[in-house]
């Protein structure tokens, strides 16, 4: 920890000339270039989309407009709830890459019964709910690279052997009894079920998937001009010129050491092995087998010139390089800003890099930084190159499903008899799914075929939100009018089934619009009035309140504005 807040030291030193956050001027690196930020309501708003996926309450709201310095403690509260975790594992998800429908585990044996849908999904969250568990405990985030333990539901224990109390919560802590070396996410199942590694390619694939995701270093991102002489078909040849060809040798004198570290673990598990031998896997971890690469790369361990034995070693290694908390800091703010990974300033990522490293590697204040730093507070520009300011973000996917979830009580969940890996897909949320659903339709990625989101609108993203505000307005007005008190509704607080007057529709409207949007526009407001207008003309073609409801909440649900932030 010494080396790396050195280094950040020095970085901090090398950038302090270049920050200037007066007069609306963003610390870009371009004189003049001048940016306009959001409100203090609108800043909240993007804050808690970005940590919960979810809208602020109108109290809220109410206190940052009443004081900008509410925001931090609201920021504060928002860091300790379970919206936060989830979101902390769809961050996580976009770097590992587990949640992949087609993980080669079938329903067969002890899981002959299970849904396949749910099923597979469980075994991709097993890294993931590791991460949580590290930030929502305020555990050191190197705890990711290092943990003795992993996490396991029903499914995942069951499948892999794992410890497990029925009469716990769902996901408990567990550890692996196979010997298995100590590496958090490194040593889980799931991260070596998703990243295989077939024929010659000695884990080199997953050396690559473990350097990219937290080191920022991607092997397959350098340029190097290959030979094209060598006989790729001949293991011997490629064995040699990976060591004696200096094109091939630039990669993987770096690359062969750093898989080295993972023998030991199945290479490439598929579908007909589980399905002949069963649950729980037995030897995905041989003990004996941890010095193979001495009988095929030939490469002893190693980390970029360090020397490492076992994969223990390898978490131990990357946690203690100074790499690893600056990719996840630019991971980080890629994520919530919804900026490439690579248009990151530097500056700005040695800043929270420094906030990460000074926390004592708590993840939550590497959070905190990120929602509080002028660069995310960035409206849009007002001179210079418009293009390079990302003023506006596109809810996820899986954000889009909290949102809706937390505002109207709506999951869109269906129940598919498509058939995957031997069984049902059964009970799946649509905008967290792959097979049957839509997660990639709204933007979202596959974790396989669609590896990179995309936070810009398209058609068939406009016809996902449409789908769900249809399903979620005719939901919510149908749960809403059916509790008596109106304080315990989710939406409709001020109107009744019959309530057809425009004071009081103009009234609900308003309230809906600080609500939805984190607008306070008055009731007598020409925004309200575009939307009473459309709840009356429906009222008056149809003669039914609840009906012109229906209609109203569906256009409100998918106006721009619900979808970004």
């Amino acid at each position: 920890m010494r080396l790396q807040t050195c280094l950040i030291a020095a970085s901090a030193l090398l950038f302090a000339g270049c920050e200037d956050g007066a007069g609306g001027v963003a610390p870009d690196g371009e004189a003049g270039e001048s940016v306009a930020y959001l409100s203090p309501t609108d800043h909240l708003v993007r804050a808690s989309m970005a940590l919960r996926g979810v809208r602020p309450s109108k109290s809220e709201l109410e206190r940052v407009r009443d004081d900008a310095g509410e925001l931090e403690s609201i920021v504060d509260a928002y860091l300790e709830t379970p919206a936060f975790g989830e979101t902390m594992r769809d961050l996580h998800n976009e770097t590992l890459l587990t949640r992949y429908a087609n993980l080669p585990l079938p329903a067969v044996d002890e899981l002959a019964e299970a849904q396949t849908g749910p099923m597979q999904a469980s075994l991709g969250e097993e890294p993931l709910r590791l991460i949580e568990h590290v930030i929502a405990t305020d555990r050191p985030y190197t705890e990711i690279v290092t943990a003795d333990y992993t996490m396991a539901n029903q499914v995942v224990a069951t499948a892999y052997g794992l410890a497990y109390d029925d009469a716990g919560p769902p996901w408990q802590v567990t550890s692996y009894g196979d010997g298995r070396p100590a590496a958090g996410v490194l040593s889980t199942t799931a991260f070596f079920v998703r990243h295989r590694s077939a024929g010659d390619n000695w884990h080199r694939g997953r050396a690559n998937a473990a350097s990219k995701a937290l080191l920022c270093s991607d092997f397959l991102d350098r340029d190097v001009v290959l030979d094209g002489a060598i006989d790729l078909s001949d293991p011997e040849v490629v064995a040699n010129a990976v060591v004696e060809n200096p094109a091939c040798a630039s990669c993987h004198q770096t690359l062969d050491p750093l898989a080295s570290f993972f023998w030991g673990f199945n290479p490439n598990l598929n579908q007909g092995e589980v399905e002949r031998s069963g649950y729980p896997l037995v030897g995905f971890f041989a003990p004996d087998q941890v010095d193979r690469w001495k009988r095929t790369s030939r490469r002893p361990p190693g980390f970029f010139g360090l020397a490492g034995d076992r994969l223990s070693d390898l978490g131990r290694l990357i946690a203690e390089d100074p790499r690893f908390s600056l990719c996840a800091a630019k991971r980080f703010y890629a994520f919530m800003a919804q900026e490439p990974l690579d248009s990151v300033p530097l500056e700005l990522a040695a800043s929270l890099q420094q906030s990460l490293v000074e926390s004592g590697f708590s993840a939550k204040q590497l959070a905190k930084a990120v929602v509080l730093a002028d660069e995310f507070r960035v409206s849009h520009a007002t001179g210079g190159d418009a293009e390079q300011v990302v003023g506006l973000k596109k809810a996820r996917p899986e954000q889009l499903a909290r949102m809706f979830r937390n505002l109207t009580g709506f999951a869109w969940e269906t129940v598919a008899q498509t058939r995957l890996r031997g069984g049902p897909v059964g009970r799946v949320d649509l905008m967290k799914d792959d097979t049957v659903g839509f997660r990639v339709l709204a933007g979202g990625i596959d974790s396989f075929y669609v590896a990179t989101p995309s936070h810009t609108f398209n058609a068939t993203y406009s016809l996902v939100l449409r789908g769900l505000a249809a399903a979620a307005a005719g939901h919510v007005v149908a749960s809403d009018f059916a509790v008596a008190d109106p304080a315990e509704r989710a939406l409709l607080t001020l109107v009744e089934p019959d309530t057809t007057g425009e004071a009081a529709v103009r009234g609900q409207l308003a309230a809906l619009f600080v609500r939805l949007y984190g607008d306070f526009s008055p009731p007598d407001s020409e925004a309200v009035g575009e939307a009473y207008a459309l709840f009356a003309q429906t009222l008056a073609r149809t003669g039914d309140a609840s009906h012109a409801w229906k209609t109203t909440l569906t256009a409100l649900l998918q106006d721009l504005r619900i979808a970004t932030y």
